[in-house]
């Protein structure tokens, strides 16, 4: 359950994403309605940290998770190069193209890079 806020961090390998994922299902319990976008957007955005950061094992990518009034704010945070561009989200970063498309809210900022998204959702 998501009652507080649970972080955990990976090391930034292939790895990753599919830890991140098994992490996220071990904990959401009764959140059914958000499960799955929320493990496709975490997938995604964990992906994109290991990809594109400039970062390798040791470093990690950290994930929080809180519940908030309307539901879940997930945040994904590495110390790498952040996010560039005029134009989000950029096709290679496909978790920012997810975020666009799957998330009812979400952002991004930079040193450290910090990409967040919410889902609406009841506990049930």
């Amino acid at each position: 359950m998501f009652d507080r806020e649970r972080k955990v961090s990976f090391p930034l390998t292939d790895m990753a994403p599919a830890s991140a994922r098994h992490w996220f299902a071990e904990r959401s319990g009764s959140w059914v309605d958000v499960s799955d976008r929320v493990v496709l957007l975490l997938s995604e955005l964990v992906a994109n940290s290991v990809l594109h950061s400039g970062l390798r094992d040791p470093a990690e990518v950290e994930i929080s998770v809180r519940r908030v009034p309307r539901g879940l704010h997930v945040e994904v945070i590495d110390q790498g190069v952040g996010i560039h561009g005029s134009v989000l989200p950029r096709p290679d970063h496909y978790g920012l193209v997810f975020a666009e498309r799957v998330a009812d809210r979400w952002g991004y900022t930079n040193h450290p890079t910090r990409v967040w998204f919410e889902i609406d959702g009841d506990e049930r």
